[in-house]
């Protein structure tokens, strides 16, 4: 089962919506909410490179800023393959590469929290931007 962005606070529709934009996988959501005091939700993704996760930690602080919700910082070095983006009690996004995600298995050490994987439809519109070829013949 997937949760609906409209069940979802503000911060974790921006997040998701980020996370798909910019091509992270296997994006789930831990819904900690009685479980850990440090936050009530953490999004996880997976990222190919070192590269994309520093694109969406750019991304997490440019749009975070822009819509004037708060966030406490990044936390992120290189070649350790895991980044927080910490948005305080709301939210912390976790990015890994994947061999470094399976080894710290957040969705199994916080298996008592509801544990869903999102899907990119519910967060991202898919239109139809084409525009018509004048030159098409019908």
């Amino acid at each position: 089962m997937t949760t609906k962005k409209d069940n979802l606070p503000k911060v974790i529709e921006l997040g998701a919506k980020i996370l798909f934009e910019l091509r992270a996988q296997n994006v789930q959501l831990i819904d900690l909410r009685g479980i850990k005091d440090v936050t009530d939700f953490f999004l996880v993704a997976s990222c190919d490179s070192e590269a994309q996760m520093q694109a969406i930690l750019n991304e997490f602080h440019k749009e975070f800023k822009a819509q004037k919700h708060p966030f406490v910082g990044v936390e992120y070095k290189e070649g350790v393959r895991w980044a927080v983006f910490d948005a305080g009690l709301d939210l912390m996004v976790h990015l890994f590469e994947e061999e470094k995600r399976e080894e710290i298995a957040l969705d199994r050490l916080y298996a008592d929290g509801k544990v869903e994987t999102l899907n990119e439809s519910d967060f991202i519109k898919t239109t139809d931007n084409k525009k018509s070829d004048d030159n098409e013949l019908v």
